[in-house]
């Protein structure tokens, strides 16, 4: 594929999961979530094109969500710490959910450096996607994309619902939203 050919990019958010931020660290899907995870096939299959790369997240919510579509196309996952949630070294389990509430309402600016290699290479990696692909991520991922497409300084731009696909177009590496993500409105509790 040359870089001058359309390549399509499909972000989608895991699953419910079955614990919060601050309760697991590496939580696997709730019932809603494994439910969501079996929809999301049906809502995805009509859209894509017949050769595509699949990527997940080391996380459990995010490779179980991506596992049924992985089962119905008999395609291999690939695993990407590159689209594991966003770092927080240091932040005791117990105080990531009062971290995770001012990272919210943070400038990309205001990103420590963790964070902010983080994201660098979210971004780096998703220029160096040439064919379409599927990436089984988190929140705060796909605001990562979102924010660099849209040149946007904040963390957080919008809330996309467990098992939303946000669509992205890649031509000569410019990179366009062709569909964001069912958003929600969400707190951090």
């Amino acid at each position: 594929m040359t870089n001058k050919e359309l390549i399509k990019i499909y972000f989608i958010r895991h699953g419910e999961a079955k614990a919060s931020w601050e309760k697991d660290p590496d939580p696997g899907l709730s019932n809603k979530g494994k439910n969501q995870s079996e929809l999301l096939v049906n809502e995805i299959l009509y859209d894509l094109p017949s050769n595509i790369d699949i990527i997940s997240s080391p996380l459990l919510r995010a490779r179980e969500t991506a596992l049924p579509l992985q089962n119905k196309l008999g395609a291999q996952v690939e695993i990407s710490n590159t689209y594991t949630e966003i770092p927080s070294p240091g932040i005791l389990l117990s105080d990531r959910k009062e971290w995770l509430r001012k990272i919210f309402n943070a400038k990309v600016s205001e990103l420590e450096e963790p964070q902010i290699n983080w994201r660098k290479n979210i971004i780096t990696s998703l220029q160096l996607i040439k064919k379409d692909t599927i990436v089984f991520s988190h929140f705060m991922v796909i605001n990562s994309v979102v924010g660099w497409i849209n040149d946007s300084n904040k963390v957080v731009s919008f809330h996309p619902d467990n098992c939303s696909i946000t669509k992205i177009e890649s031509r000569e590496n410019k990179f366009i939203i062709t569909k964001l993500g069912k958003d929600f409105v969400t707190t951090v509790q």
